[in-house]
């Protein structure tokens, strides 16, 4: 009696095991190459941890050094050239560009608070993937933006009233997102399998001006389309059984659909080779290469991550 095999690619070693899945990447590791992926994640959370540490000095110094003088000195300047006129105007000027530059601090140094919870609360869990990772770096890239920002504030001169008003145009200070809690399935949903309406260890996604998703379903070497609001997907390339003949996929890794000639361009990892798939015709773009990602610019130039 044959032993059952349960065993699958590990996406490091590209060798048969026993894999485990990170539901960060949702790629399959064996034991060896998932430990050294945490050591990976745990070093990117620190390097994420010290850039917050250094955001934290920027705020503070921001605090120590406040640069509402030189605007102080432009209304001053005005308001004698004005007399009488533009005394009370002067003096609801002075008291935005006095207060602005604390409250905008304030108000990003919330947001870092906020962010450095997480920080601390994923370290204290040590519970956490890629996605975490990547939100905590974004945050940190926009929040770095605004402070930034804090220099581009502006006096705007009218001319054509009888005394030159002035008004303060502060920089904006953008939300922190705040995502739903309660999400929507929009695609599977229905258990592991192959049918229409079931996805197995999909990959990567892309969703097109339609609000069209394609999957790169890899366990089904298949990629699939689903409708907005659909409650079953179309197989559009693969989906003929492991193989690599030109109408089959192994374990696809990534999809993305060319906005100009709307043909599907296919990662297809097993077969190490990049396909394009317009109507019924099909083609190997590019071949011999380990591709896990795809990305396609405005100028319909092709990106490809080469994980080898």
């Amino acid at each position: 009696m044959a032993m059952a095999n349960n065993k699958t690619l590990c996406y490091t070693c590209n060798e048969d095991k026993i894999t485990f899945n990170c539901k960060g990447c949702s790629k399959e590791f064996c034991l060896t190459d998932l430990t050294e992926h945490c050591e990976i994640l745990t070093n990117e959370l620190h390097s994420i941890t010290y850039q917050y540490n250094e955001f934290k000095q920027k705020i503070d110094e921001q605090k120590q050094n406040p640069q509402s003088h030189s605007f102080i000195k432009q209304i001053d300047e005005w308001e004698i050239e004005s007399i009488d006129k533009i005394q009370q105007k002067a003096q609801e000027c002075r008291k935005i560009v006095i207060e602005y530059p604390q409250k905008f601090i304030d108000e990003i140094e919330k947001k870092f608070n906020d962010l450095s919870e997480q920080i601390r609360q994923i370290h204290s869990e040590n519970d956490f993937n890629e996605i975490n990772l990547n939100y905590l770096e974004n945050q940190l890239i926009e929040i770095t933006k605004e402070i930034n920002n804090l220099s581009t504030i502006s006096i705007k001169e009218d001319s054509q009233s009888l005394i030159n008003e002035i008004s303060i145009i502060p920089s904006k200070i953008s939300k922190l997102n705040k995502w739903k809690q309660n999400a929507i399935t929009v695609a599977g949903g229905n258990g592991q399998g192959q049918g229409l309406n079931q996805l197995d260890s999909h990959s990567g996604i892309f969703i097109d001006k339609k609000k069209n998703i394609f999957i790169a379903d890899w366990l089904n070497h298949r990629i699939v389309e689903w409708k907005c609001n659909a409650k079953e997907g179309r197989i559009v390339a693969g989906g003929n059984s492991r193989g690599n003949e030109i109408i089959q996929l192994n374990h696809p890794t990534d999809v993305i659909v060319d906005q100009l000639d709307h043909s599907i361009i296919i990662a297809d990892l097993g077969n190490r080779r990049v396909i394009q798939r317009l109507n019924q015709n099909r083609q190997i773009l590019i071949e011999n290469v380990d591709c896990s990602g795809l990305a396609m610019d405005k100028h319909g130039f092709l990106y490809i991550s080469d994980w080898e």
